[in-house]
């Protein structure tokens, strides 16, 4: 039998099977990555090297997080980039959010424009957000970030994203030998008692 075709002429799909790994596990958790761009050049990230102002980014992609729900998706994660570069972010969390099987809805982002975004984000369906801050040391952040500052921007933007009820708020701090390992003790007291949770990542030069 024919395809059945919607009044638009796509093809509609029938129901669909739950994606499971190699192991049998069910797949829940599906990143999007929204924007490619980034407001910094961290060198274990998008070294300036490589990602100068002859580099050519990739144009904005379709979304398949509707198909992806149907599959089994209940987590999404939408990252960069900077995710909050993109025009129009707070709508597509809006449109993510309002996805029937969508149960968790979280954001990564470098946090210099989080404090203008995350009351907005809240109110569209944004649960909850993860914050990269390799450091509280101005020069080590200013290092760590391909020579940018915007510090207490980040602090700032973790304050504001606790304000809105973006909860759980974490921290990503990429460790890195001679660099910034002396400064993670400061960065741990800093947030300790607080609802911020710090999460210390091992950083593996792969070449």
């Amino acid at each position: 039998m024919p395809e059945p075709r919607s009044t638009t002429g796509v093809v509609a799909l029938g129901p669909l099977n739950p994606v499971a790994d190699r192991l049998g596990r069910p797949v829940h958790d599906l990143r999007i990555s929204v924007m490619d761009r980034c407001n910094f050049r961290c060198p274990y990230c998008m070294p300036q090297s490589t990602f100068d102002e002859k580099y050519r980014f990739l144009r904005a992609q379709g979304r398949l997080a509707r198909v992806a729900a149907r599959l089994g998706v209940r987590k999404v994660r939408l990252t960069g980039g900077e995710p909050l570069l993109r025009n129009g972010l707070p709508d597509l969390v809006a449109e993510l959010s309002g996805i029937d099987g969508i149960e968790d809805l979280a954001l990564t982002t470098n946090g210099v424009l989080l404090a203008q975004h995350a009351a907005e984000l809240k109110g569209n369906g944004l649960h909850r957000v993860t914050v990269s801050l390799d450091s509280l040391d101005e020069a080590v952040f200013r290092k760590m970030s391909g020579g940018f500052g915007g510090l207490p921007q980040v602090l700032e933007g973790i304050e504001a994203a606790l304000a809105a009820g973006l909860r759980p708020v974490k921290v990503n701090t990429v460790v890195q030998r001679g660099l910034n390992d002396h400064t993670v003790l400061n960065l741990l007291e800093h947030f300790r008692g607080t609802e911020v949770t710090v999460r210390l990542i091992e950083y593996m030069d792969v070449g």
